[in-house]
């Protein structure tokens, strides 16, 4: 196992152990003890945060197909963007729309913390490189407007 999936799992023991101190406060309640919506919303955001992260572990770690941690991240963060790009409001009560909103902050908790690792990870683009035009024109060079016959 290299550098990388060292630091993947142990993101992904830290966040398991932030979800598991914030159970143990509601295991730890007498039975006058308050249990707010706080309490509620840690657990919600820690457990989505352990989400992501365990999605790296299992690339790294051969649950779905093997990568180095490097892929692993980056497939991840690719994860994560889609789904903020897709995530619709679910239709529901309070819980559903909280459950929703802890969803889309770990995801992007998840993306903040990857962001210079993968940053680092990818090749900064050639001075003469330019993107791919998605919008059905050519990738190639540009044409040059001075050198073009006028059009009448």
């Amino acid at each position: 196992m290299g550098r990388l999936e060292d630091i993947a799992s142990q993101y992904a023991t830290n966040a398991r152990h932030a979800l598991s101190e914030a159970l143990d406060h509601i295991c730890s309640l007498d039975e006058e003890g308050n249990l707010g919506d706080y309490d509620l919303g840690r657990i919600a955001d820690h457990y989505h945060h352990l989400a992501w992260w365990q999605q790296v572990t299992d690339l790294t770690h051969g649950i779905e197909n093997t990568v180095d941690g490097g892929t692993a991240v980056l497939t991840v963060r690719q994860r994560a963007q889609q789904f903020l790009l897709e995530a619709r409001t679910p239709y529901g009560g309070a819980f559903a729309l909280a459950m929703a909103e802890s969803r889309r902050a770990a995801a992007q908790t998840f993306l903040d913390k990857t962001r210079q690792l993968a940053d680092a990870l990818t090749t900064p683009p050639t001075p003469d490189a330019r993107p791919d035009d998605t919008y059905g024109g050519h990738a190639g060079p540009l044409p040059d407007p001075w050198n073009e016959p006028p059009v009448f």
